[in-house]
């Protein structure tokens, strides 16, 4: 992983991680246009929570999910190769938020890019969300993109969402 101050260091490696949502294409499509502008190659990750309510599901239903995450991720890798930019796609089960910080460390992550939901201040607060978490865990740098009803038509951060 990149040095400590990070200001200096070069963006080799871009991990997008994605739960196949709009906020999620989002942040892919922004870190797609980071990796062309820095060469960077990137990592696209799925979590399969299997944490939040381990009763909720069963095998069959946790394999069934990794299956459609897998299906995710193969789609946008697919997708992907008609640009000139290496990708990576990767599932893994367990906490989403500390799986993709274990995944950045493993694999030498240079920058975060994750999308937001749109959920308020309230909500987050109660539930906490992944992209929090990884922001304050995170030892590199997170780009957090909000999703598209956070944004007005100018592209400009809407109050509402706040």
């Amino acid at each position: 992983m990149a040095g400590a101050n990070h200001i200096d260091d070069p963006i080799r490696s871009i991990l997008v991680a994605t739960d196949g949502s709009d906020s999620a294409k989002d942040a892919l499509e922004r870190g797609l246009q980071l990796a062309e502008a820095t060469g960077a190659n990137v990592h696209i990750l799925s979590v399969v929570d299997t944490t939040s309510n381990p009763m909720r599901f069963g095998v069959a239903d946790v394999a069934e999910l990794h299956e459609t995450r897998e299906r995710v991720v193969d789609e946008i890798v697919a997708a992907i190769d008609n640009r000139d930019i290496e990708v990576h796609g990767s599932i893994r089960r367990g906490h989403p938020a500390s799986t993709i910080l274990t995944y950045a460390d493993e694999n030498a992550i240079d920058l975060l890019v994750i999308g937001r939901t749109g959920r308020g201040r309230v909500a987050e607060a109660l539930l906490g969300s992944t992209a929090d978490r990884l922001v304050r865990q995170a030892s590199i740098p997170v780009i957090v993109v909000p999703a598209d009803e956070d944004r007005d038509e100018d592209g400009r951060q809407n109050d509402s969402s706040h």
